[in-house]
């Protein structure tokens, strides 16, 4: 006789997975940050996004080829306009990864945890436990300290940019939108399927305005204009994969993991400066994301 699987084994268990495919997309979006941070110094921003966007659209196709998955799915219009929200969210994220220590533009971002909680319970019925909300205030008290923000650590914090702050907020808050719209998304439509329809609104919302500021790559940054376009590609088809398994509010918090990665690369890729209390906060924010990586609780039913 076959040993029948609990229900709420089983959601834990899917639960566990969709973490391993979060954790892995933070990994691998701290791998694109890096690279548009080296490539962005010559190479417009528009440009950017344009090839990594046509990279992503190539590979999406393929796949949806190769497993026979129909392109253009049901809910086209949701599936355009979670295209459309990526682009922006997108652009406000790289303009202040290029004009913001890459520590603080990766930071801001992932402020929209906060923002998606609030949407998600709204629109998708969604709502975290205490333990999952300790953990995420722990994570928010871990990103505070590695900032240092000047309105809370006085004078001598380094002063940024206000306009790229401002962007920078802009895109954490659009981006709150993206997660909850993949999170609707998951009923009727296969994972690469929505990363198709995002790259594809990218790429030709992003060509004439790459086509006005256009400057030729050398054979070094092709290379890397095509390795963040594969990048992108697997972030997004993990963290769409990732989505669809785990709650949007403890989806998006998860991303935190990159706070921690986007912090080990500014020091030792771009000579950025970590003092005692900003250590003392990524050890804040490393104990927390895992203690939410590792909660096993199942998704709760749908309200």
């Amino acid at each position: 006789m076959g040993v029948v699987e609990n229900p709420q084994d089983a959601e834990a268990a899917a639960t566990q997975r969709g973490v391993i495919h979060l954790v892995t997309a933070a990994i691998l979006f701290s791998g694109l940050s890096v690279l548009a941070k080296l490539v962005g110094a010559r190479v417009p921003l528009p440009e950017v996004i344009l090839v990594r966007s046509l990279v992503t659209v190539a590979f999406a196709r393929g796949t949806l080829a190769r497993g026979d998955i129909p392109v253009w799915g049901q809910r086209r219009t949701l599936l355009a306009l979670r295209g459309l929200f990526g682009f922006v969210a997108l652009a406000c994220y790289f303009y202040a990864l290029m004009h913001l220590p890459i520590a603080d533009a990766i930071v801001i971002h992932y402020i929209h945890p906060v923002f998606t909680l609030l949407l998600a319970t709204v629109w998708l019925g969604e709502a975290l436990d205490r333990r999952e909300t300790v953990f995420i205030v722990g994570c928010f008290v871990g990103v505070v300290l590695v900032t240092q923000p000047q309105a809370l650590f006085g004078a001598e914090a380094v002063p940024a940019d206000p306009f790229a702050l401002a962007i920078a907020v802009l895109g954490a808050l659009i981006s709150a939108g993206v997660y909850v719209m993949i999170r609707e998304l998951r009923s009727t439509e296969h994972p690469v399927r929505v990363v198709f329809y995002n790259a594809l609104v990218a790429s030709l919302l992003s060509a004439p305005w790459a086509a006005t500021t256009w400057v030729t790559p050398d054979a070094r940054e092709w290379t890397i204009l095509l390795a963040i376009g594969v990048c992108t590609f697997l972030h997004q088809q993990s963290m769409t994969r990732g989505l669809h398994m785990v709650r949007a509010g403890r989806a998006t918090a998860l991303g935190y993991v990159q706070v921690l990665l986007a912090m080990l690369a500014g020091i030792w890729l771009f000579q950025e400066q970590v003092d005692l209390v900003g250590w003392c906060g990524a050890a804040i924010l490393a104990v927390s994301a895992g203690l939410l990586a590792t909660d096993r609780k199942p998704i709760p039913p749908r309200a």
